[in-house]
């Protein structure tokens, strides 16, 4: 069981963002150097505008073309027209407009990775031999031919990747979502199971001795009351194992309460960081008296302590778990002070074997400290 299974999710979607707006940033930067290029040769009017518009038309169909934006007037446009349209203005502005604009192609080459496919490769070499022999017609350097043959064939490339990335990313989501679903599932069978097995052996017994009784009230009263003394031992024994079960199922994970403790802290702006093993295998008794750890001392740091920082540290070594819990705050009013929930907590925790001790830090704020034998 992971910590932050709940928090990964929204690391990886973060990354892919960065990564997504990164490879924006590099395309609208050649289109400035190109539209600098452009300029600098001092072209009229009528020329440049209805140039520099089908550059930004070039960049807008690249953007709609081109990863998943959540921008959602960019949806509306259909997807296939937009795409023919960009790879036509990408040929189209170096052909009209000189060879500086070749380096637009990188959109096209953008758009044909992402599509992918069996013959991605196929279109982007021939989308960069297009680019390049117009540059070679318009008696570029042959290096420069070079380049803007291979710009948009690597763009596509690096992109053709990219959405390899993130359709591994999304089956990992579903992967987790369906996992999720599965647990859920899995655990709705085992209370459902666990609730006949209690409860449907001692209904089946009550029904048959009232039914027994019901016919002994006239025959033999004494009798009678004997088997509705049983029904009453039955009743007991069923409700209090039922009782059992309840307190079984509501009791806290360690990993929930470490991912809860980490959001309530955040929330009311704490720092808490938790260090913890990625996984572990603790016994049920252990982890629910850790968890019960984690949720009393995080509510102690955000009703008492006015901290800005918490630190969760949680080791498992050898036969041992330890957990100790710290923050920054104004610390204990005295001493040796526990409140009812601190009591408890230590006598759980002693019923296990283990010990807990609480008090200031060494340098200032509150310490909870756990050990359980594992």
């Amino acid at each position: 069981m992971t910590v932050d299974d709940d928090l990964t999710d929204d690391r990886l979607q973060m990354m892919w963002n960065r990564r997504l707006w990164s490879r924006f940033v590099l395309m609208y930067v050649g289109m400035g150097a190109s539209t600098a290029i452009y300029l600098t040769n001092r072209p009229p009017v009528w020329q440049a505008v209805p140039v520099l518009l089908a550059a930004l038309v070039t960049a807008v169909l690249g953007m709609r073309t081109t990863f998943e934006l959540p921008i959602p007037w960019l949806r509306r446009l259909p997807f296939w027209p937009s795409y023919i349209a960009l790879v036509l203005l990408s040929v189209a502005l170096p052909a009209v407009a000189g060879s500086e604009w070749s380096f637009n192609a990188a959109w096209a080459g953008a758009a044909t990775g992402w599509i992918g496919g069996r013959w991605v490769v196929v279109r982007l070499a021939a989308i960069g031999a297009v680019i390049g022999l117009i540059a070679w017609v318009q008696h570029s350097d042959a290096a420069v031919v070079v380049w803007v043959a291979l710009t948009s064939v690597v763009v596509g490339f690096f992109t053709s990747q990219a959405r390899d990335q993130i359709d591994i990313f999304s089956e990992l989501q579903d992967s987790r979502r369906e996992r999720a679903r599965l647990a859920v599932a899995e655990e709705r069978d085992r209370i459902a199971r666990d609730l006949h097995d209690l409860v449907g052996h001692s209904l089946s017994v009550i029904a048959v001795k009232t039914e027994l009784a019901r016919r002994l009230v006239a025959a033999d009263p004494e009798r009678a009351e004997n088997e509705l003394a049983d029904i009453d031992t039955v009743v007991r024994r069923a409700l209090s194992e039922v009782r059992q079960a309840v307190t079984n199922y509501r009791q806290p994970t360690l990993a929930g309460e470490l991912a809860s403790a980490r959001r309530a802290a955040a929330s009311a702006g704490i720092d808490c960081r938790v260090q913890a093993p990625e996984s572990w295998n603790l016994p049920m008794p252990v982890d629910g008296a850790l968890a019960w750890t984690v949720r009393e001392g995080v509510t102690n740091v955000l009703r008492h302590s006015r901290a800005a920082n918490c630190r969760i540290q949680l080791s498992i070594v050898d036969s041992s778990a330890e957990l100790r819990i710290a923050d920054d705050g104004a610390g204990p009013d005295e001493p040796d002070s526990r409140g009812n929930g601190l009591v408890g907590l230590a006598e759980r925790v002693q019923a296990l074997g283990g010990s807990m001790s609480s008090g200031a830090g060494p340098n200032g704020g509150f310490v909870v400290h756990v050990q359980v034998p594992a």
